[in-house]
């Protein structure tokens, strides 16, 4: 009876092990089920949103820290007034009525340079001084006119004196006057070609080394304004007429434009233009239409016409090629900066915010520039915020993939 109530008890603790033994391991299941299925949840949700979110093409996310060191800026599409321009190209020229081309009117050697490349200088500043054999010639024979001209003057004087005194005949006396008058024409003739010859003016403070004072002729510059060219060097013999230095006048080019048939009601003398250069693309130098040719090219059926461009500073260069936009009017349409404009495989885009730190690339078809903004015609709408600084560094991301930390190892937007 006894070994039956043990059998019983050992079987009663045993069943009582048992189901504590499930309910451990029940509790172990929900505890760690809810402590991994949770987080994979999490995770594989996510990874979703990440993965929806690279999905959408051309979009680019940065942290806030990236967009700090990238330093994007951003400025809304503006909907108001554009000009409406006609364009051409030209090439920049020195304006022809300030310039002067400057030679020596006798051959002789070069003994000074005074004006370098790039000065500035005033009417009659001396360019160079040049030693010619010709001027001292030409200078003696106007002394010696000179001396013949007072001794026939003397001898006239005395023939009239002795007239008074009944002396000598009138005859005699009028023979003495054309005499002086011959004299005083040769003296004239003679100082006239001192003159032709450059050796008129004022002789140089200081006079070179070995050079005589007669013989000195000093190219002097007959405008103001900077020296372009210098075709002279020390020593060297210079001929008559021969081309030695270019002075002009820099703070204004002229720029010659062909104007097609078509355009031709557009453009009038006194149009306003703006003038634009390759190497400062975003500057434009204002100028204006002054001359229009009465005469149309056969060929090419275009008229000839000459803008006036202002250039301050002197930043603009003959010899450059220009663009030249000529503004016949304005109208309403949407613009952005030039500089929010970027261009790849023969496309124009921007970049659009579209949330802190989100950015859409959006193809555009752009048209018309000036004033440093481009016409948009297709791809914007007013007022969306789109990158004006920066563009090149989410061009850069998008090309990686979108995702971008600028210093983030993983590439994870936070």
């Amino acid at each position: 009876m006894r070994r039956v109530r043990l059998t019983k008890s050992r079987w009663l603790l045993f069943v009582l092990v048992a189901l504590s033994l499930s309910g451990l391991a029940g509790w172990w299941y929900v505890h760690e089920g809810h402590d991994h299925d949770q987080p994979a949840d999490h995770d594989h949700a996510l990874h979703a949103d990440q993965a929806e979110l690279q999905a959408r093409p051309g979009q680019v996310r940065l942290t806030p820290e990236a967009v700090r060191q990238a330093k994007i800026e951003t400025a809304p599409v503006v909907l108001g007034p554009l000009d409406n321009r006609v364009l051409f190209t030209g090439e920049l020229v020195f304006n022809e009525e300030r310039l002067a081309k400057i030679s020596s009117r006798v051959p002789g050697r070069v003994v000074q340079i005074v004006a370098d490349y790039g000065q500035m200088v005033k009417p009659g500043d001396t360019l160079a001084i040049i030693d010619s054999v010709e001027l001292s010639q030409a200078q003696m024979a106007a002394r010696q006119a000179a001396a013949r001209f007072n001794a026939a003057q003397q001898a006239y004087d005395r023939a009239r004196q002795l007239f008074e005194g009944k002396a000598i005949s009138r005859a005699e006396l009028q023979e003495r006057q054309a005499r002086l008058e011959v004299e005083r024409a040769d003296l004239d003739n003679a100082q006239n070609r001192v003159r032709l010859l450059g050796g008129g003016g004022p002789a140089p403070a200081s006079l070179p080394k070995g050079s005589r004072s007669g013989a000195i002729f000093a190219l002097r510059s007959p405008i103001a304004g900077r020296v372009v060219d210098r075709k002279v060097t020390p020593g060297l013999v210079v001929k008559e007429e021969e081309e030695l230095f270019t002075v002009a006048d820099t703070s204004g080019l002229w720029c010659f434009v062909q104007v097609p048939e078509k355009d031709l009601p557009l453009v009038n003398v006194g149009s306003q233009a703006k003038v634009t250069v390759t190497s400062l693309s975003l500057e434009g130098f204002p100028g204006r239409v002054d001359y229009l040719a009465d005469m149309m090219d056969k060929s090419t059926r275009t008229v000839r016409a000459r803008v006036r461009v202002d250039n301050p500073g002197n930043r603009l260069k003959a010899g450059m090629f220009a663009n030249i936009a000529v503004r016949v009017g304005s109208r309403t349409a949407l613009s952005i900066p030039e500089t929010a404009v970027l261009a790849a495989n023969g496309e124009h885009f921007v970049f659009v915010e579209m949330a802190p730190g989100t950015y859409r690339k959006h193809l555009i078809k752009t048209g018309a520039k000036g004033a440093g903004r481009v016409e948009v015609l297709e791809g914007l709408e007013a007022e969306e915020p789109v990158v004006v600084q920066g563009g090149f560094t989410l061009k850069s991301e998008l090309e990686k993939g979108g995702r971008g930390g600028l210093g983030d190892e993983h590439g994870h937007a936070h």
